[in-house]
């Protein structure tokens, strides 16, 4: 049987409406649904996983680190460069040296330093 926070989790991916409402009720349940999200996140597909970043951040709970650095290998460049982003806002420690193998690893795609993803991902310092 699935509970109510796994169908919200499920609802992230559905980028006609209700991962919006979904997005807003798990940011209400605040760190109560952290672990859940973190169990559903290798499920979603790129837009829930964006929109599971957008709670994490909302949240700010530092228990959502892990998770987000695992994201840092997404093939999808807007989920690594929104990982980044998210690493950085929540202070996470011990991120520093994943982001800097992501931004290795940006530069050995040859991104276009132009492009969006290699100043998100660009480390500290």
């Amino acid at each position: 049987m699935t509970t109510h926070i796994e169908r919200l989790i499920q609802q992230l991916d559905d980028p006609t409406g209700p991962s919006y409402d979904a997005r807003a009720e798990l940011i209400d349940m605040g760190s109560d649904a952290i672990p859940a999200i973190i169990d559903g996140l290798p499920s979603l597909d790129g837009f829930g996983q964006l929109t599971a970043i957008e709670v994490f951040e909302e949240v700010g709970d530092p228990r959502c680190g892990p998770a987000l650095i695992g994201l840092l290998k997404s093939d999808n460049p807007t989920v690594r460069e929104w990982a980044a982003m998210a690493l950085a806002s929540l202070d996470i420690d011990g991120a520093v040296e994943p982001l800097r193998r992501a931004y290795r690893a940006c530069l050995e795609r040859a991104t276009p330093p132009d492009w969006s993803e290699p100043v998100g991902i660009r480390p500290p310092g």
